[in-house]
């Protein structure tokens, strides 16, 4: 839907403020949000008041930012008590991690990004590589396993879609230029399984595959990611055979 149609355009503005805020950017001010949305720093802080007068979001009385407050959580769960193959997945991510000792992430798509909705730990784990909850974070699917993966599955006028925002090369490896980036999506469909070959995090190699369910619906993606130092070839290669195999068991178990 564009702006323009939007017949609220003062809770439009307020869903548009908790955009804003992200895992890199916990706090915001009311001066830095008005530069992220382009309104009136004045428009911004009536926003951000009456967002803290319903109780979602807090003033930092230290240095005057704002942040989300728990209320957030709420509709998480809302939204994840509906999701029917959650079980099933973090069953099937929990082994493997465990047999494999790497870590596993599952996402969802969202435009033109990966929303990250959980992650698996092995119980012996290098920690010479760290471990962190991406839990609900995002991030382009141009440039991740996961990412690619689904836009695998789906047609080049919807691929082209998804690419069409403001690209960052994250490493000196990552794809910006779509056509680059629509050819390595070929070359997942071909495989079976994609490859971040150090495109979205200096030394970070993720192998992902894309979940379907039966009806060859997309659901969603999951992905094995590491320190570069220990995926060579042969090993993403391993991995992508273990991906593919996971994803067909969860098909089958939806």
């Amino acid at each position: 839907m564009d702006s323009n149609d939007v017949k609220v355009k003062s809770l439009y503005k307020s869903l548009k403020v908790l955009e804003c805020f992200s895992a890199k950017t916990p706090e915001l001010g009311v001066t830095e949000i008005g530069k992220m949305l382009g309104i009136y720093k004045s428009n911004v802080h009536n926003l951000m008041t009456t967002l803290e007068a319903a109780g979602y979001v807090y003033k930092n009385p230290i240095n005057s930012k704002y942040g989300l407050t728990n209320k957030m959580l709420e509709f998480s769960y809302v939204v994840t008590s509906q999701l029917t193959y959650q079980d099933v997945v973090y069953h099937v991510m929990k082994r493997i991690t465990d047999e494999i000792g790497e870590m596993l992430y599952f996402g969802v798509p969202h435009g033109p990004y990966v929303l990250y909705m959980f992650n698996a730990y092995p119980k012996l784990y290098d920690h010479n590589y760290p471990i962190r909850s991406i839990m609900g974070e995002k991030a382009p699917m141009y440039c991740t396993s996961l990412g690619k993966a689904m836009l695998s599955t789906m047609d080049e006028s919807e691929i082209r879609e998804r690419l069409n925002l403001e690209k960052e090369a994250f490493t000196i490896h990552t794809l910006i230029d779509d056509e680059a980036i629509i050819a390595d999506v070929k070359k997942t469909r071909e495989r079976g399984y994609a490859i971040d070959d150090i495109e979205h995090e200096n030394n970070v190699r993720c192998v992902g595959v894309a979940i379907t369910d039966r009806t060859q619906k997309l659901i969603g993606g999951l992905s094995i990611s590491g320190a570069a130092r220990n995926f060579d070839d042969e090993k993403v290669e391993k991995y992508g055979k273990i991906l593919l195999d996971a994803a067909f068991e969860i098909q089958k178990r939806l």
